[in-house]
């Protein structure tokens, strides 16, 4: 019920928002289809890829191995144990 909430609040905000778009006399279609608009968000789009493959991605893939190594296999490895009906505070 929790996920069929959270849908709903989104699906209510995405709504109020064009019609506060609507009030302020935005239209989507000519926003969408604005040349200026799509040139822009294609460029931060480039840059943001870009950012991520020259600078970023090298450093997240290496933190998500640490906390891969940390944090992820031992709690798959507690809950294999707990599945199986083994205590692992218990030793």
């Amino acid at each position: 019920m929790a996920k069929q909430h959270g849908f709903v609040q989104i699906i209510i905000i995405i709504v109020l928002l064009v019609v506060i778009l609507s009030l302020l006399g935005v239209s989507l279609s000519s926003l969408f289809s604005n040349p200026l608009l799509k040139d822009n968000f294609g460029f931060i789009g480039n840059w943001l890829s870009s950012l991520w493959n020259n600078y970023l991605a090298a450093s997240a893939y290496h933190l998500w191995n640490i906390l891969k190594e940390v944090i992820w296999n031992p709690f798959v490895e507690t809950m294999r144990g707990l599945a199986s009906g083994v205590n692992p505070f218990v030793k």
